[in-house]
């Protein structure tokens, strides 16, 4: 149309279009492109019921009378840049309705030509598109939010971002905010665009309060009739008058909170506006679901479940960007000495419990709180970093000491405890690893010697490369079968009679000589050697049984130590089967024993193992029990024929708890039909004590310290 010239003169040309434009069923403006405002000459049928406009109102005015606040000023200045290059274009732009309400208007405007060529007329088609740019506008918000929700995830910060941009892109001249549903059924508002939250939190919805709405559909309209004359004066300051508020519900129909629309100027809302909160609330409802998940597993991630404070990961994730800032400091391996006797005594939840309100007291500590960081490093300690000076670090390991000063309420009770630690310093010349395995050598060393405080020397060097040569050498030491067998006699204490043996691993290496099982056992479970070193003491011991049996000599029982480790593997069981039966042991003369550590846990799969071996004719025991973990609490879901209890308890027999508490192990195994065996007894009165007890069995250097196969052949004669 443009390109061709009607055969109309100027006069005749206007009423040629104000003819067919009424044949048209969208809105139609014709528009004097000679005058330089651009009037309306003519507007259709469609165009007023489009804009609410009838013709006579609009003649002699122009498009601006379609204005409104939320009318972009570059783009109507675009417009009518537009207008008067004569040149067809389309554009969008919000315009409003007669009664005040806006909507997206789709602008087509087309020069005509007269006879002559002259363009003095233009037809600007218009079309109401609002449904589409609310869609459009909506998918951008939804893109924006799941950038948002994987860059950032803090919920606030998410519906901060979702009122910003409705408030900002929004047809309508609003307000918005959003409230979330709490715990205790209040609505808290945590998010507004524009409007001051505390504005927001002093407004009483009253139509919201008065129930908490269950229909999806349901959208609620609150006039703000509000009593308190300061909330009156702010509503009129910021010129509302009106809340509409969609509910927010999950997949489940839970109620998760409100989207509100604050209304200005007495606007109404439209098909257009509820169906637009109909389809936000959904994507305020999955960015909630979204973030709520990812807390969760931030939660899994970084914080420890028994306790509810930081795990290891938050820790060491914390400790490397510390490192990577070049900060200079210190960690703090940190252990009660009472936690073991705490579980024992009372279960794993008590020691949990301990272990939170040191860390709480922790916490609470003046000054503290930004030059610190601590997570969970085990199931009977906590580590620590801190920004280092010595004078920082002294009066940390003060304050520490010091909050065991006071009792901590464990399971109804007041107690006391004392503490171990561990300090090693680290930067950028130590990876966080190092650093943090110099600290728990440092506890170690704090134990072994029985202080308070152990800082990592430069002599614990010697240490290490004697791990890392005791482990070379291991490999050297299975290939050749180095590893020897000693067998501790297990005395009757009723009768003094032997009963039977633990077999014991001795490795006298070539290259470093005796090599201590406190060493190398602990270096065969960390590098998965400790079946290899179980199968050969096993293989041992069968043999000398079987050595025997074949002489017709006799025969005691053996109890031989499998590493949880090892106890865990898919193939034990099979193994341990199959090699009994290549040596034609009886079951009566060999049995299990399964060392009490944090490695027992699988409560499930240790039953299953423990039962298929008892269905075979294995008797299975639990050695060093009472410093493992959660002792009393599987005691009767495992199937352990006998308990042998550490000889931590038998060396401090004589103190009054300890007593009790041993005496307790003896009558619960007892009631349980269990064979109690007591080790490390050094002393007559030891030996008494346990007697009087109703004690089993004893082993320890008051009858025989471990011995050679050879040696111990003399006791069966």
């Amino acid at each position: 149309m443009y390109n061709t010239i009607m055969p109309l003169s100027k006069d005749e040309l206007l009423p040629f279009l104000c003819s067919i434009s009424e044949q048209y069923h969208t809105g139609i403006a014709i528009i004097d492109l000679e005058k330089n405002d651009f009037p309306f000459v003519y507007v259709n049928s469609a165009f007023s019921t489009l804009t609410g406009y009838h013709n006579e109102e609009l003649i002699g005015k122009n498009i601006r009378s379609l204005n409104g606040i939320k009318t972009n000023s570059v783009l109507e200045k675009n417009l009518y840049n537009q207008f008067s290059k004569k040149v067809p274009f389309d554009q969008n732009i919000i315009h409003y309705h007669k009664d005040g309400t806006a909507f997206w208007n789709n602008l087509s405007y087309q020069p005509i030509k007269d006879s002559k060529g002259t363009i003095t007329y233009a037809m600007i088609h218009c079309k109401d598109i609002t449904e589409q740019m609310l869609s459009r506008m909506l998918s951008k918000l939804e893109h924006e939010v799941y950038i948002e929700l994987e860059e950032n995830g803090e919920l606030k910060d998410i519906l901060q971002l979702i009122t910003e941009k409705v408030e900002r892109f929004y047809i309508q001249d609003i307000y918005c905010a959003i409230h979330v549903l709490q715990q205790d059924y209040q609505l808290d508002a945590i998010a507004s665009g524009t409007l001051p939250l505390s504005i927001i939190q002093s407004i009483h919805h009253k139509k919201i309060s008065e129930r908490l709405h269950s229909d999806q559909n349901s959208i609620i309209k609150d006039r703000l009739t509000v009593q308190d004359a300061e909330t009156k004066n702010l509503l009129s300051q910021y010129n509302i008058s009106t809340c509409w508020s969609k509910p927010i519900f999950n997949h489940e129909k839970k109620l998760l909170g409100y989207f509100s629309i604050y209304i200005k100027n007495n606007s109404i809302l439209r098909e257009t506006d509820m169906d637009f909160l109909n389809k936000l609330t959904p994507i305020i409802a999955l960015s909630m679901k979204y973030v709520e998940q990812k807390q969760d597993l931030k939660r899994l991630a970084y914080f420890d479940i028994s306790t509810g404070i930081p795990n290891f990961n938050y820790f060491y994730t914390n400790l490397v960007n510390w490192q990577q800032e070049s900060i200079v400091g210190s960690i703090l391996l940190i252990q009660p000495n009472e936690y073991s006797s705490i579980v024992d005594s009372y279960g794993r939840k008590f020691g949990d419990e301990l272990i939170r309100q040191i860390t709480s007291r922790l916490k609470s500590m003046d000054g503290i709180n930004n030059e610190i960081i601590f997570g969970r490093f085990s199931s009977s300690s906590f580590i620590l970093g801190i920004k280092q000076t010595n004078q920082h670090l002294n009066e940390l390991i003060s304050d520490l000491l010091q909050v065991t000063s006071v009792p901590f309420t464990i399971a109804g009770r007041e107690i006391f405890i004392t503490l171990r630690i561990g300090v090693s310093y680290f930067d950028k010349s130590l990876s966080v690893d190092e650093s943090i395995r110099r600290a728990d050598i440092a506890l170690t060393n704090a134990k072994n010697h029985n202080v308070v405080v152990s800082y990592f020397e430069a002599e614990t060097d010697e240490k290490i490369q004697r791990e890392l040569d005791i482990l070379n050498q291991l490999r050297y030491g299975l290939k050749n079968e180095e590893f020897t067998v000693y067998l501790q006699p297990k005395i009757n204490l009723a009768t003094s009679e032997l009963e039977g043996f633990e077999a014991l691993a001795r490795w006298n290496s070539p290259v470093l000589g005796q090599v201590s099982p406190v060493e190398f056992i602990r270096i065969a479970e960390q590098n998965g050697k400790i079946n290899e070193v179980d199968n050969i003491i096993l293989k041992k011991v069968l043999q000398f049984q079987n050595e025997r049996l074949q002489k017709g000599q006799k025969i005691v029982p053996i109890a031989v130590n499998i590493s949880p480790v090892h106890f865990y593997s898919d193939t034990f069981v099979n193994d341990f089967i199959s090699l009994v039966n290549k040596y034609n042991i009886s079951p009566d003369l060999i049995q299990v024993e399964v060392t009490e550590s944090v490695e027992l846990f699988d409560y499930k799969k240790a039953k299953e193992i423990l039962l298929e071996l008892k269905k075979l004719g294995y008797e299975s025991a639990i050695d060093d029990f009472g410093v493992g973990f959660s002792s009393l609490s599987y005691l009767q879901q495992l199937p352990f024929s006998e308990i042998k209890i550490d000889r931590s308890f038998i060396n401090d027999i004589n103190d009054a708890d300890m007593h009790a508490v041993v005496k307790t192990i003896v009558q619960l195994a007892s009631n349980l039909r269990m064979h109690v065996v007591a080790e490390g007894i050094e002393t007559s009165e030891q030996y008494a004590i346990l007697q009087k007890m109703g004690c089993s069995t004893g082993q320890g250097f008051y009858f025989h310290k471990p011995m050679p196969l050879e040696e111990a052949e003399k006791l069966l004669y």
